[in-house]
């Protein structure tokens, strides 16, 4: 019996995890209604899957969305797949030209999350934003991706000290075989490294440079 309630238990878990992603923001009974369960069953299971990271509660509303480990893990398949390693080798590229932190980030509704990068070699560096969550519309990525989804040809985007006091960040897109924004790339550093003296050089040129090439990566059939 034991057993046949933890299937269910995760059953309805999943389930639930299901209705955050069909509908973002969703309140207690909402899920009650779609799930079929009393509200109190419901808060359990919010309860669980909030600690584990996979579900966040939005402060103001107090309704329901997917957490940013359910994109960590949809991902943690994707970054093995061909185009996504070989786009690897490409941003450490980048992070060898420019000497500079290189981010992959993908959008999460209508956030942007960084997934991977390239530290740079500088005994100076910025803070990490690895799996970390941030408005698109705040940052270079985001509103590049934005932009991307409107836009055809080469999409560029600055942040300087807007996100984070003394650190600037460039940023363009990746784009798949339709010409859909799927990543961003960007460079992240210093104030002192990167700023609006020196940003539309070198750093641009082999950022937008380094995004075609890996763009041109779904262009091809791989084996």
């Amino acid at each position: 019996m034991q057993k046949k309630g933890a299937k269910k238990s995760i059953e309805k878990a999943l389930d639930l995890l299901e209705a955050l992603k069909e509908k973002d923001n969703l309140g207690v009974t909402e899920l009650s209604n779609i799930l079929g369960l009393n509200k109190n069953n419901v808060f359990r299971l919010l309860a669980t899957l909030e600690v584990k990271g996979l579900i966040e509660q939005d402060p103001e509303t107090g309704h329901y969305r997917l957490g940013v480990k359910t994109l960590l893990l949809e991902y943690s398949f994707i970054k093995n797949l061909t185009i996504l390693n070989q786009a690897k080798q490409f941003v450490k590229q980048l992070r060898n030209k420019t000497n500079e932190t290189v981010y992959l980030s993908l959008m999460h509704q209508n956030d942007i999350v960084y997934f991977y990068s390239k530290d740079s070699k500088s005994s100076v560096l910025v803070n990490s934003r690895i799996a970390k969550r941030y408005p698109a519309i705040e940052t270079a990525p985001g509103r590049a991706i934005l932009r991307a989804k409107k836009e055809l040809g080469d999409i560029f985007e600055y942040d300087f000290e807007g996100l984070e006091p003394e650190v600037a960040e460039i940023a363009t897109v990746i784009r798949d075989e339709s010409d859909y924004p799927v990543a961003a790339l960007s460079i992240v550093a210093p104030i002192s490294r990167l700023n609006k003296s020196n940003y539309d050089g070198l750093f641009k040129h082999e950022l937008l440079q380094t995004a075609k090439e890996i763009t041109s990566l779904y262009k091809i059939d791989l084996p």
